[in-house]
């Protein structure tokens, strides 16, 4: 499990920013291209002891929202 601030806290590391929030998204995120996305897949990846990688539609998540929502979906989201 993976909490929200957790979350948020990895995303923003991956994107060298000091925070995003759950509207933050590769359209409005302009560091955010498909090799952040690939460091954002890895890490949730380890957070979640390879949990992560088991939900196929994280790889086309685009925003901060959809991955929380997906996280949640598969119960790998505390709060």
């Amino acid at each position: 499990m993976i909490s929200k601030k957790e979350v948020f806290a990895l995303i923003a590391n991956s994107l060298g920013v000091s925070q995003v929030g759950e509207d933050s998204s590769m359209e409005n995120q302009s560091d955010w291209d498909s090799l952040v996305h690939l460091s954002v897949l890895i890490a949730l990846d380890e957070a979640t002891q390879g949990k992560a990688a088991e939900i196929g539609e994280l790889a086309q998540a685009s925003s901060v929202r959809e991955i929380l929502n997906l996280l949640s979906q598969n119960s790998l989201l505390s709060d």
